[in-house]
């Protein structure tokens, strides 16, 4: 009988700054007893120094050291130490929860298992993440119990540190690591034990916190040859160890994975490499290749690494260099090109000798449906559609219904959608033409009795792709709940994987009545789970509205909003009118009622406190909804979400879109589209901004409104010519303080405001400046540096945007829509854009309006050009600027906020 349950080994090379928490994670594991082997593998840091310490204060701690041999070395010598029933591995810079052992152990033991696996987090100093791989390995319905030759998924978790391996077992099969390997070494341990062992139990539970140190330099991180032939190396055990097995089903499956890293592992190192390297790498590369059992492999490949491999195997050095080399510079994408009625990949364009190798011979569709709503026999759907890789500009669209019997097709019609070339290709690949415009079918005149697959059917280069018809959302899926007209019941069912079908089926009367039964028995199932769940709230709502709904809808009741905590924007200064000039209007502002600007609006009476129950049911019941930002965001409550999930049809009000900003400098559509967001109305600025909405947002004329922004009718210059304020818009890719802080973005502006020219012309013109952060910034950072007498930071609250825009003489920013505020009252405006390319590949996909030559000031891209303008300010500013009438609109004689309320008010 074993003395300890579980041997951990712990192995440490220079873990300093970590070595303490794991060390700590498993002394205090819940399973006892444990025994702890820290093996030092030559460290020259204090680590060694704390690893002693620990072993001195717990008995239950052993620490062995050796000189530096690698992971390998130092595993084997801890097992040769070990006492423990079962034995884990761990690396000092990972740690494990406190009850990971207890869990892998009981599983173990439970099931008289050799080896158990647990799932793990991976995690950096920034965020905590899943691998997508071990959902597979964990996914629903895979037995507790399991051997690595009949469950495939086995083959995707390498490492050893979420594993437990039964000691004696390990010495009675002699398993233990290569240690000539610095690569692959976890790989082929855990698939040599996890085919030896009896069964292996798993444990759907995180035993590990695995640290990703980007910074650390292992030879898997290096760009080397040595590398390369470790791949190799590990090919040649893994063929040597699966041949006595004489289960080559198994191969199959680790050599992919083994070839996808390998050919990946080129295309990511080889810029590092010369090009006399470049032609011993072809050599291993070639040797890579040659020792793969299953050939087949290669023919699975995508069009690149298919061109990448069948170079390798001609070792034909001049396209190896050319391919590795344009991929290392991003020059080429997943794009297809058609040629005589055959599709190919783009790289046919630059190496036609191995076009036979680049012929696509089966399409990928892509797909989302952003509309479906059945309405007795009329079915509504509307959405995007497009082949991976392939330009939309000649794509045929089809929406396809096949029964056993026969198929109905119907054509539909192509549709702008610039956002999906943005979403899906980075503007690479023109997917312009990827919507299909919204259509209304009678699926009883068109389709006989019985069941029907639906299908969306895309045709290009004499192929075509039939696609099942998806609908993802639940929620648009209940705007298909079954509908009888006409004794014929028309009703829309989705498969686990959300794939559509149709059926229409005559019914009698006594059918009628179960069908209707059955829906209402549904709708109270739904319903009393609140009730059940403590949820009141929502129960509650659910309650007042199927009471009251005619009652409240007869009032015309207007819900405006922003977002939950703000009252300063258009939505604002639009509720303030109504209050002023027509309170016959039942117009109510949604707030947070501890928020700072819940005092600036509260006076002005019908206030509605977010998520009160007042405020779900307000949102079920309203005419109108009102907001300058995104609706569902900013505006609902969660209570109301889950209600308009089951019951969508209750969503009947008006959604108006009001803006915070003008759209044009980017294209939010992939945002703010029809399909999306289904706007009743949408108000722009300008005839130039509603061209763009009605071209590019699925919008018709009538729907979108020139009235420009109600925040404008406040705009008064009370500027005293003293004052610049500087008011950056946001980087989306910016998630946590720490990146926040070694950002560019946020550097190049620390670095403006300790600029001694920029310094100097503050003290020379008595010149003072505000630093507005944006309100993302603002939640990420808990205290601001001190940057001058002459520099203030404003903090969200303390100010009102508009009173800081009237305020100002000068504004500072980048791509901000504030510019438009501030040139509206004829002030300078300087567009510091240092990260130009960047912020309109990752943030935003840049829209009609040029920010580099159309809009009204002058430009910076670097911060000594950036001083230089303002240096020369006033005399110099505006030169090159355009008039700001091409984007918004005046009328003499009427406020913004009077126009817009005439539109939503029906022009009365």
């Amino acid at each position: 009988m074993s003395k300890y349950k579980v041997t951990a080994v712990i192995v440490n090379y220079n873990k300093e700054p970590y070595i303490s928490q794991c060390i700590e994670s498993v002394i205090n594991q819940s399973l006892q007893p444990i025994e702890i082997i820290i093996v030092d593998d030559g460290s020259t840091d204090n680590s060694c120094i704390i690893s002693s310490r620990y072993a001195a204060a717990h008995p239950h701690v052993r620490y062995l050291t050796q000189e530096n041999k690698g992971v390998s070395s130092a595993r084997n010598k801890g097992l040769s130490y070990a006492q423990g029933e079962y034995v884990a591995f761990l690396d000092a810079d990972d740690y494990v929860p406190a009850d990971a052992y207890e869990r892998l152990y009981k599983a173990a033991v439970k099931s008289d298992a050799d080896t158990a696996i647990g799932n793990f987090e991976c995690f950096n100093e920034c965020r905590t993440w899943h691998l997508a791989y071990m959902k597979k390995v964990f996914a629903k319905g895979l037995p507790a119990v399991r051997h690595i030759s009949t469950h495939q998924e086995l083959h995707l978790t390498p490492s050893v540190s979420n594993k437990l391996f039964r000691r004696e077992w390990l010495l009675q099969q002699k398993i233990v690591f290569q240690e000539n390997l610095q690569i692959g070494e976890d790989l082929l341990f855990a698939q040599n034990a996890l085919h030896l062992s009896n069964k292996t139990a798993m444990c759907d539970y995180p035993v590990l916190y695995y640290r990703v140190n980007e910074e650390e330099q292992t030879l898997s991180k290096q760009a080397t040859l040595a590398f390369f032939e470790q791949l190799v190396l590990v090919q040649k055990e893994l063929k040597q160890f699966y041949h006595p097995l004489h289960r080559q089903n198994g191969l199959v499956h680790i050599e992919k994975r083994q070839l996808d890293f390998f050919l990946s592992s080129l295309f990511r190192k080889a810029a590092a490499f010369s090009k006399e390297q470049l032609h011993e790498l072809l050599t291993v590369s070639h040797a890579f290749v040659h020792i793969l059992t299953e050939k087949s492999l290669l023919d699975q490949l995508d069009s690149r690494n298919r061109l990448l491999s069948q170079i390798i195997i001609q070792k034909d050095y001049e396209p190896f260099v050319k391919l590795l080399s344009s991929f290392c510079k991003d020059s080429f994408t997943n794009e297809l090109v058609q040629q005589d009625q055959k599709v190919y990949s783009k790289l046919v364009e630059e190496y036609p000798a191995y076009a036979p190798w680049l012929e696509i011979h089966s399409l990928q569709a892509e797909h989302r449906i952003e509309v479906i709503r059945l309405e007795g026999a009329n079915l509504t759907i509307g959405g995007y559609a497009f082949v991976k890789g392939l330009s939309t500009e000649d794509i045929q669209k089809e929406l396809v219904f096949k029964s056993k019997m026969e198929t109905k097709i119907i054509s539909l019609e192509n549709e702008l959608r610039t956002d999906v070339s943005y979403l899906f290709a980075h503007n690479k690949i023109n997917y312009h033409h990827a919507g299909f415009q919204t259509i209304t079918i009678n699926l009883v005149n068109l389709l006989q009795n019985g069941s029907w697959n639906v299908f969306l059917r895309l045709k290009a280069g004499g192929k075509a792709v039939d696609e099942p018809l998806q609908v993802i959302l639940a929620q648009l899926r209940n705007h298909a709940k079954p509908n009888i007209t006409h004794n014929v019941e028309v009703s829309a069912s989705f498969s686990a994987n959300s794939q559509m079908s149709v059926r229409v089926k005559k019914v009698n009367f006594l059918e009628k009545c179960i069908s209707k039964l059955t829906g209402i028995k549904r709708a109270v199932r739904y319903d009393v789970s609140f009730l059940k769940k403590r949820d009141y709230h929502t129960f509650s709502a659910i309650v007042l509205y199927k009471l009251f709904n005619r009652l409240y809808r007869n009032k015309s009741i207007w819900l405006i909003g922003e977002r939950k905590d703000t009252a300063q924007d258009n939505s604002y200064h639009l509720y303030t009118y109504i209050r002023t000039n027509h309170k016959h209007q039942n117009a109510y502002y949604v707030i947070d009622k501890n928020a700072e600007d819940y005092q600036r609006i509260k006076h002005l009476g019908n206030i509605v406190h977010f998520n009160s129950l007042k405020h779900t049911l307000y949102l079920l019941v309203s005419h109108k909804t009102i907001n300058s930002y995104s609706e569902a965001s900013n505006m609902y409550t969660t209570a109301y979400k889950n209600i308009i999930k089951y019951y969508p049809e209750w969503q009947q009000n008006e959604k108006v879109f009001i803006q915070h900003g003008v759209i044009g400098v980017s294209r939010v559509n992939h945002v703010l589209h029809k399909n999306r967001m289904n706007y009743s109305q949408f108000v722009v600025s300008s005839p130039f901004e509603k061209k763009h909405i009605v071209k590019e947002f699925g919008y018709e004329n009538k729907e979108v409104v020139v009235t420009g922004l109600a925040r404008w009718d406040a705009l008064q210059d009370t500027s005293k010519g003293k004052e610049i304020l500087v008011m950056p818009t946001w980087r989306n890719w910016i998630k946590t303080e720490k990146q926040l802080f070694e950002s560019d973005y946020w550097n190049r502006y620390m670095s403006l405001f300790k600029n001694p020219d920029f310094k100097r012309i503050l003290e020379e013109r008595d010149l003072t400046v505000t630093f507005f952060p944006h309100y993302q910034m603002q939640q990420l950072i808990e205290s601001f540096p001190v940057l001058g007498e002459r520099i203030r930071i404003a903090r969200q609250g303390e100010e009102t945007v508009q009173s800081l825009l009237k305020r100002h003489s000068i504004l500072i920013t980048d791509y901000s829509t504030v510019s438009f505020d501030f040139a509206y009252m004829n002030k300078p405006v300087f567009f510091y854009q240092f990260d130009y390319d960047e912020f309109y590949s990752k943030h935003y996909n840049e829209g009609p309006i040029n920010h580099k030559k159309d809009l009204f000031g002058e430009r910076a891209e670097e911060e000594q050009i950036l001083i230089d303008l303002l240096e020369k300010h006033p005399a110099s500013a505006n030169q090159r600027a355009k008039q700001i009438s091409n984007y918004i609109i005046k009328e003499e004689g009427r406020s913004h906020s009077q126009l817009l309320f005439q539109q939503l008010s029906g022009g009365k």
